[in-house]
């Protein structure tokens, strides 16, 4: 059977599960569960495996995967020596990769200036643990020209990547927000995508648009997705 799927957008789904950040960040969730999420992520080839602070004791001895984490997590007004100290405890417990919140109230009072501040210096605490630095602008909060200055104060700030949402904002990403970002961008800091990821189809939207990688708590639902998609056609899965 042949796959309805764009053509331009296979290439896309072939990469899709180095490509994912398999990401757990439930309150609801008990140190079990966390465990469950870790053992049924491992047969993949997942990009990192995501967790709480709380969790790297658990989580770091029992996988093969990079481990990253999250600091002023998920509204990214907590003053930036929390998020420093955030920083410290996420490399102290094992984590190659943080995931910071950068301060939204900052953004919309025009405090450009101040926010630049804070997004350097977490960076260069993180850079002086050797940690991969994901900065967070959670763009369903933000306006179209927003985005494009928090997008290129991320990439001048040196980080690795700006991302796109926590997941816990009013909305999830929308491919716009991957395209203002990617034309704010000079070529020097990645993307993240993340936010309400829930199928392959969206996933490879999401690169093809400009994305480098995929935040979800959904990638063994993508990644077997993608391998029947890529094996017998498309069977839209219901979300």
């Amino acid at each position: 059977m042949t796959s309805p799927v764009p053509r331009y957008l296979l290439d896309y789904i072939r990469v899709l599960e180095e490509s994912i950040d398999q990401t757990m960040l439930r309150m609801d969730a008990s140190e079990r569960d966390y465990v469950a999420f870790v053992e049924s992520s491992e047969r993949y080839r997942f990009r990192a495996i995501v967790v709480p602070q709380v969790m790297l004791p658990v989580v770091v001895p029992i996988t093969r995967h990079a481990v990253g984490t999250v600091a002023g997590f998920p509204n990214g007004y907590v003053p930036l020596g929390v998020k420093l100290h955030e920083i410290d405890l996420a490399a102290r417990g094992g984590a190659r990769e943080v995931d910071v919140v950068m301060n939204t109230v900052s953004a919309k009072s025009n405090k450009w200036e101040e926010l630049a501040r804070e997004i350097s210096t977490i960076v260069g605490r993180a850079r002086e643990y050797g940690m991969t630095v994901k900065i967070i602008i959670e763009t369903s909060v933000l306006k179209r020209d927003e985005i494009e200055a928090a997008s290129r104060m991320v990439e001048d700030s040196g980080a690795d990547f700006v991302k796109t949402n926590t997941g816990f904002g009013p909305r999830g990403v929308l491919p716009s927000d991957v395209m203002i970002i990617r034309s704010a961008l000079r070529g020097r800091c990645k993307i993240k995508a993340s936010g309400g990821i829930r199928t392959a189809l969206d996933a490879a939207l999401m690169l093809y648009l400009g994305a480098h990688v995929i935040g979800t708590s959904h990638g063994v639902e993508i990644v077997e997705e993608s391998e029947r998609i890529l094996r017998e056609g498309w069977t839209p899965r219901v979300v």
